[in-house]
């Protein structure tokens, strides 16, 4: 019985492992391929299944085919950070997206949370489930009346137009109430008896039992901003305003050999965030009941 229950696991083990192969592959072939040079990825991606013939040589069919790079150069990092500096511009110009709106969302939902949480008015549920309802509004809803509200503004060409919607995102809102409406809520009595005001118990006693979902939050709005596409299409014409994730988009259409390098450049920021903060992560959404 223990022998069967053994290779149930060991199975599942494999099938998991194969499963989890699968999913990294892309990310893998990408990692490997930026070391590869421009004239060797040209080769292998250039190849068509029958120019290999494993008659005459497997071995160097198998070169041709495998992940490894052979030589192992890199002179398409070298191309992207050194040869071209407006790859580094458009980097900042992400920057300049996402850390405001990562910053600024986080006050917001702090705020907005703790005054649904601590309110008193009776109609707080009902405005909650309005929040809600715009959170599980797809983009493609609330982008025109993004933009005519941002012309209205006379934002319309500028990172505001990105920038103010994001950081007025209800999910925001939703993941921190959730995680406050768990705290006990004697803890807020106790401190409004000693005299505390709101801000005070919001920045003192709130706060520091929310590290794990304020760490989550602000992955998950880092890593939404740096990887838009549609606001940054319909809100910036400018090609030296755009956000670096535009620029991938056309560069994989001109040079294919610098398009592997430029991607784990991109990639690296919002890759730091998960490995370095996946238990916040993992637990600020458990928290918040968020499945």
């Amino acid at each position: 019985m223990k022998k069967m229950k053994r290779i149930k696991k060991e199975k599942k083990g494999c099938v998991l492992f194969l499963m989890g192969v699968i999913v990294m592959l892309p990310l893998i072939t990408t990692i490997t391929n930026s070391f590869m040079t421009g004239q060797e990825i040209a080769v292998r991606y250039s190849a068509k299944p029958t120019d290999f013939d494993l008659h005459d040589n497997i071995r160097e069919t198998f070169k041709r085919t495998a992940f490894i790079p052979n030589p192992i150069t890199f002179s398409q990092y070298a191309a992207v950070l050194v040869h071209q500096p407006s790859f580094l511009m458009l980097l900042l110009n992400s920057l300049k997206i996402t850390l405001p709106v990562t910053v600024g969302n986080l006050i917001i939902a702090l705020l907005t949370a703790y005054g649904f949480t601590v309110s008193m008015w009776k109609h707080k549920e009902k405005a909650f489930l309005a929040y809600i309802a715009v959170m599980l509004m797809p983009l493609q809803a609330v982008i025109v009346p993004n933009y005519i509200i941002a012309d209205m503004m006379r934002i319309k060409q500028s990172y505001l137009a990105i920038i103010l919607p994001g950081i007025f995102s209800p999910f925001g809102v939703f993941l921190i109430r959730q995680n406050m409406k768990a705290l006990p809520y004697a803890y807020i009595e106790a401190a409004r008896i000693d005299g505390a005001r709101d801000m005070t118990i919001l920045m003192r006693i709130i706060i520091p039992q929310m590290k794990s979902s304020i760490a989550a939050l602000c992955m998950l709005t880092f890593i939404e901003y740096w990887n838009i596409v549609e606001q940054a299409v319909v809100f910036i014409d400018d090609y030296t305003k755009e956000p670096l994730s535009i620029y991938l988009s056309r560069l994989a259409d001109t040079t294919i050999g610098l398009i592997f390098a430029a991607s784990c450049v991109y990639m690296a920021p919002p890759l730091w965030f998960l490995f370095s903060g996946q238990e916040h992560l993992e637990k600020g959404i458990e928290l918040s009941g968020v499945k």
